[in-house]
C-alpha cells in the first residue's frame, strides 16, 4: 500500500477535526515524558498521517528538528515507507487487535536511503471511544539486518562449495545420514546418485583449468535445475558430484540419472569461443526400508556411497557416458557368464 493511501475514516467537519486533533495533541502531552526516555522512536499521527508530537529518537532517525516537523508534519515527508500510518488503526479496528507490527520494512530519510525497520503501532481513543490517531515506534534495525545477513552469508559459505554452490562434502555427508533416517522412520526409499565427469583431465590439458572451473560449474547449474527441493546436490571431490534423491526407489533413480545425463550430453559448452565436449558416467545406489538388524545411519551411508562408487566406475569401465545402478552389476556379471558360455 502506497504512502498516498486515504485513512478508512468518514470526512469529519472542521470543526471536529480541530476537536479530535487537540484531544490527540492533549493525549500526546500527557505522555511526552514517558515517550521521551525510551530508546526508540516514537511519533504520534493522527488520521491524516500529520505528525502531532515525537520523542528525540525520532527527529534522530529522520535527521529533521522538531520544529521543522511541526512546519510540515506530513509523515511521508520525513520518513519513506510502503507503510502509510493510517494502516494502523484501520488494520486494528477490522482484525480487533491492539497491537500491529512489521518486520524488515524498507525506508529512507534525508539521511539514509537504505533502511530496514521495524514498526510497530496502537491506535489512539478519546474517552468516548473515538479514533483520533495512533502511536507508532520505529526501530531502526538496519545494522541488526546486515549482520544477520554476513552470519547468513558466512553459514551459506560454511556448507556450500565455493566453485558450484552445491552443498559440500562434509554437509552432503550428514544430509544423507539425516535422509537415511527419516527414509527408515517413514519407510519410504531413498536413492544416491554419484557422477564423474568423463575425461575431465582431458579438459584441463586442453582447455586449461578456467575451463575445467566453467565446466564443473555448468555441471552444478544443469544438476540444480534437474532436482526437486527434497533433493539434496553436492560437490563430493574434484569432478565428482552426488545428489541424494529422497522418497525415491531404483527405478525412479535411473529415470533421474539418464535425464540429467542426457541434458547434460546434448549441452554445448562454449568456452572463450571453444567447443568443449561434456558427459558424465553415473553410479546409483537405493535404499530400501526397513533396514534388518540394529539401523546405522553412518554405516548405510557409507555402505550407499562405496556402492555408488562401484556403479560409477563400473560405468567408467563400460564405455563412459551412462548409467549403472549398483542393484544390477551382479545381474551385468551373471549375463555376461552365461552368454560367454
Amino acid at each position: 500500500m502506497s504512502n498516498n493511501t486515504s485513512p478508512l475514516q468518514n470526512n469529519p467537519t472542521e470543526k471536529d477535526a480541530a476537536e479530535l486533533k487537540a484531544q490527540l495533541e492533549k493525549w500526546a502531552g500527557d505522555h511526552a515524558s514517558l515517550l521521551e526516555v525510551l530508546l526508540d522512536a516514537y511519533c504520534v499521527v493522527d488520521l491524516a498521517n500529520n505528525i502531532v508530537a515525537t520523542n528525540t529518537a525520532f527527529t534522530v532517525l529522520v535527521g529533521e528538528s522538531e520544529r521543522k516537523i511541526r512546519k510540515n508534519p506530513q509523515f511521508n515527508n520525513f520518513l519513506k515507507t510502503e507503510f502509510c500510518p493510517s494502516q494502523c488503526p484501520t488494520i486494528q479496528v477490522a482484525t480487533s487487535e491492539r497491537f500491529m507490527r512489521l518486520d524488515e520494512v524498507a525506508g529512507s530519510t534525508k539521511i539514509n536511503s537504505k533502511l530496514k525497520l521495524t514498526i510497530s503501532g496502537v491506535p489512539i481513543y478519546s474517552t468516548e471511544r473515538t479514533l483520533l490517531g495512533c502511536l507508532l515506534n520505529i526501530r531502526d534495525v538496519t545494522a541488526e539486518s546486515s549482520l544477520q545477513n554476513k552470519y547468513d552469508e558466512k553459514k551459506s559459505d560454511s556448507v556450500t562449495d565455493g566453485l558450484t554452490r552445491l552443498y559440500n562434502k562434509v554437509f552432503t555427508e550428514e544430509a544423507l545420514k539425516k535422509s537415511l533416517k527419516s527414509a527408515q522412520r517413514m519407510g519410504t526409499p531413498c536413492s544416491v546418485m554419484m557422477g564423474d565427469v568423463d575425461h575431465f583431465k582431458h579438459v584441463n590439458d586442453n582447455f586449461g583449468h578456467q575451463a575445467g572451473d566453467y565446466v564443473l560449474a555448468t555441471v552444478a547449474q544443469l544438476m540444480k535445475g534437474e532436482t526437486r527441493e527434497s533433493d539434496i546436490a553436492g560437490r563430493f571431490g574434484g569432478e565428482e558430484f552426488i545428489v541424494i534423491l529422497t522418497h525415491t526407489d531404483q527405478a525412479g533413480a535411473f529415470v533421474f540419472a539418464e535425464r540429467f545425463r542426457k541434458r547434460l550430453e546434448s549441452t554445448q559448452v562454449l568456452f572463450e569461443g571453444k567447443h568443449i565436449p561434456l558427459t558424465i558416467s553415473l553410479g546409483t545406489s537405493t535404499f530400501i526400508p526397513p533396514e534388518i538388524g540394529n539401523f546405522d545411519s553412518e554405516v548405510v551411508a557409507k555402505r550407499m556411497v562405496a556402492q555408488c562408487d562401484n556403479a560409477l566406475y563400473a560405468a567408467k569401465d563400460s564405455g563412459r557416458n551412462r548409467t549403472i545402478q549398483f542393484e544390477n552389476i551382479e545381474k551385468n556379471k551373471e549375463t555376461e557368464i552365461k552368454t560367454k558360455k
